[in-house]
């Protein structure tokens, strides 16, 4: 996770950001695009499983500027 942000298949790679345009009817095979730009980012259920999977790494997540840090991480036990 470069810099504390959520990145990969959720960040956009031509803007850099994470603004998703997701359709109200969307299903785990529907295509998502940027928002910001238009790009393709991936099917709907696997831009849900990798924020899962990120987001399972972090107690506290921030939205600011089109991007998620996480601010906290958990501790292991």
């Amino acid at each position: 996770m470069k810099g504390g942000y959520l990145n990969g298949k959720l960040e956009c790679k031509t803007c850099g950001t994470i603004t998703l345009m997701i359709p109200t009817d969307a299903d785990e095979f529907t295509m998502i695009t940027c928002s910001k730009c238009g790009e393709p980012l991936g099917m709907w259920g696997d831009l849900q499983d990798e924020f899962a999977r990120q987001a399972r790494e972090a107690t506290v997540l921030e939205l600011s500027g089109g991007r998620i840090r996480k601010t906290r991480t958990p501790r292991h036990k």
